[in-house]
């Protein structure tokens, strides 16, 4: 049994979301405010928690101004579950693996909650209930029904320590009761107690003598004469006594073995010093998952837990998700939990599997399961095997950037930043692939399938995703003659190279078609170099001195390389390191806008000079015009795959307007 489709309507920020889950681990990831919290909140509300939680619906939870809001929870795989809820089952249509219709019994739950335009106490009235049945036209759930589905819940930020403290009705005494091992032992631990009792209060034991002054010399000088006989001071654990306990009846024994449970608390170390939260996190979460394993034929293994990265560092962030994954259900472990947790970690969010991960944004869910996406097993595989904690964080951007080489993946960020649209600013996450065909792989990630039609742009995964790919035709200047006769030439022409040759190539733009391979669509944008490579089109079309300096160190000897804007590109691709050379580059550009900024205020006259206002505006204006002459030397493409990511360069707008830049 597990809980299979969550259906909400009004809830807070979803105005409307139907998602399907994974019988077994189900990893909730995003940005903040992206609704994980609230879609945890939301299965919380209908099951609500075996920690005893209190759940109040208030006037937040309403979506804008709507004043009713629908939950509904779908439970698939009854199994030896499905006599609990005889009255509340449904039936649905499905088709086996040979497409034969069958019948099969499901369990939803309603929760349909209303304003009522009345108060309480100064309180708006909410008036709510909780029923069966597809459309929630079914019984009201019984008391002993929510029980057994209630779920274990772990909040953000939580005080582990202090759950596994001593206390009445402490969550630690829950999961020790629940201990098969514990209650067949009961009567032994008792005994152990009364024994212990009888030693600490002998007649001439410290704590009975303590016992006695409280009760001689002050309890009895406080209380009526008539009440001496029956009051006094005792000091005891769990008030088990030797003498009574061969005839203490099961429920007595019950209750006094909760208070001896109650009293103990679960330490790291026996010698009780302190330690960090993280260890003390897992020791509760250890603890949790122990008791949802006990309680399994009495309770509904359903495990919410959010952000439990908190106070972990990564290597123990991924062997706790590694954990939870062992204890997942599976169609191997039908006897396992269904987990559901909330993440901001890329650690935690690389080790799952992709059809592990949810991505919430927008009031909207997309799950990343085989039948959501347009990945194939063998791209879940390689996403699996590749999707490191480096590139992970696209599970948490606004914005992609997928790039082929390290220059791409070095200078695009500088050079975003330059024209006054710093990728951080936007949520854009930048993410190198190598050049065998991976784009593709992430690609589809974010494809729905059979969403392309533009009256489906709700559905579509909002993370905007620009791949940037190499048109690799190669200039007949490129091409090394035996005789020297072409200064700028490296390549050599070959069989096996000949359709990298430009001279060869009859549609350079059907050349570009055939680069995006199908996947430039929804939010996806495939963008092909206009020439050769990233290097080549920089220096091509309006970098040659600064790539020039990069490669060399200065400008000297530029004059020495004369000819056309291909061959020149050609020389600078051809003596390029490209990781020296985008990081040089980069600060050769960081370096021309700060002199342009000294330049504006050096020009300023004194008085404005010691005008922080005039100076700022003169600074904010030297970097726009900068940005503006960077545009334009740029390559077209590169432009417009960052204004993608990013917003609009406009020009014009940028004199009238002008925003925050940063200096680099």
């Amino acid at each position: 049994m597990y809980l299979s489709n969550v259906n909400i309507q009004g809830f807070r920020l979803f105005k409307q979301l139907d998602l399907n889950l994974n019988c077994g681990l189900n990893v909730l990831v995003g940005e903040n405010d992206s609704g994980k919290t609230s879609l945890i909140d939301a299965i919380r509300y209908v099951l609500g928690t075996n920690s005893f939680d209190r759940i109040f619906i208030s006037e937040q939870d309403f979506h804008e101004d709507l004043d009713e809001f629908t939950i509904q929870l779908k439970f698939s795989d009854l199994g030896a579950h499905a006599y609990r809820f005889v009255e509340h089952l449904s039936n649905e249509t499905y088709e086996d693996g040979e497409a034969v219709k069958k019948q099969r019994s499901v369990l939803y739950l309603h929760l349909r909650a209303q304003k009522t335009g009345q108060e309480r106490r100064g309180y708006p009235l909410i008036r709510s209930e909780l029923r069966s049945g597809s459309n929630g036209n079914g019984l009201p759930i019984e008391a002993e029904i929510r029980d057994f589905l209630a779920t274990t819940y772990l909040r953000p930020l939580r005080d582990a320590e202090a759950e596994l403290s001593s206390g009445r009705a402490s969550r630690l005494s829950q999961i020790l009761s629940s201990s098969k091992e514990i209650r067949g032992q009961a009567d032994q631990i008792l005994a152990v107690i009364a024994e212990a009792n009888e030693c600490l209060l002998a007649d001439k034991a410290a704590l009975k003598k303590a016992a006695e002054n409280i009760q001689k010399n002050y309890l009895h000088h406080l209380i009526f004469e008539g009440d001496k006989q029956k009051l006094g001071a005792f000091v005891d654990i769990a008030g088990v006594k030797k003498s009574d306990l061969a005839a203490l009846p099961d429920n007595l024994k019950r209750r006094h073995l909760r208070e001896v449970l109650e009293a103990l608390s679960l330490a790291l170390t026996d010698d009780r010093r302190m330690h960090g939260l993280g260890y003390h996190n897992l020791l509760f979460m250890g603890a949790e998952l122990l008791l949802l394993e006990q309680e399994a034929d009495k309770e509904f293994p359903l495990l919410l837990i959010e952000e439990p990265e908190a106070h972990l560092h990564p290597q123990l962030q991924m062997k706790l998700l590694q954990f939870i994954n062992e204890k997942a259900k599976s169609a191997d472990k039908p006897e396992g939990v269904q987990c559901i947790l909330t993440t901001h970690s890329p650690n935690i969010s690389s080790q799952a599997l992709p059809s592990e991960v949810i991505m919430l944004g927008a009031g909207m869910a997309w799950a990343l399961r085989p039948e959501e996406t347009e990945l194939s097993p063998d791209d879940y595989k390689f996403l699996q095997k590749f999707l490191d904690a480096t590139k992970a964080n696209i599970f948490f951007a606004k914005g992609i950037l997928l790039v082929e080489g390290d220059g791409e993946n070095i200078l695009l960020p500088a050079i975003a930043r330059l024209l006054g649209r710093p990728l951080e600013n936007y949520g854009v996450s930048i993410v190198k692939y190598d050049n065998s065909g991976s784009w593709k792989r992430f690609a589809r990630l974010f494809l729905r399938t059979g969403k392309d039609d533009k009256s489906e742009r709700e559905n579509w995964n909002p993370i905007k995703v620009c791949v940037l790919r190499d048109l690799d035709l190669w200039p007949d200047c490129a091409e090394e003659k035996d005789d020297g006769s072409n200064p700028y030439g490296f390549k050599k022409l070959t069989e096996k190279n000949q359709r990298y040759w430009h001279r060869n190539c009859d549609d350079p733009e059907q050349r570009k078609v055939d680069h995006r391979d199908g996947l430039s669509r929804q939010n996806i944008l495939v963008k092909i170099s206009d020439d050769w490579t990233f290097e080549y089109c920089l220096a091509k079309y309006g970098l040659f001195d600064e790539c020039y300096e990069a490669i060399k160190g200065s400008k000297e000897g530029i004059n020495s390389v004369v000819g056309t804007n291909e061959e020149k590109a050609t020389y600078i691709l051809a003596n390029t390191s490209k990781t020296d050379f985008a990081y040089n580059l980069s600060e050769i550009l960081s370096a021309q806008l700060k002199n342009n900024v000294s330049d504006a205020v050096a020009a300023l006259g004194v008085e404005q000079r010691s005008d922080t206002v005039v100076c700022a505006a003169a600074s904010a204006s030297a970097r726009y015009k900068f940005a503006v002459e960077l545009k334009n030397k740029l390559p077209p493409y590169i432009v417009e795959a960052i204004e993608y990511v990013t917003a609009s360069i406009d020009d014009a707008k940028q004199e009238e307007e002008p925003v925050n830049g940063v200096l680099a």
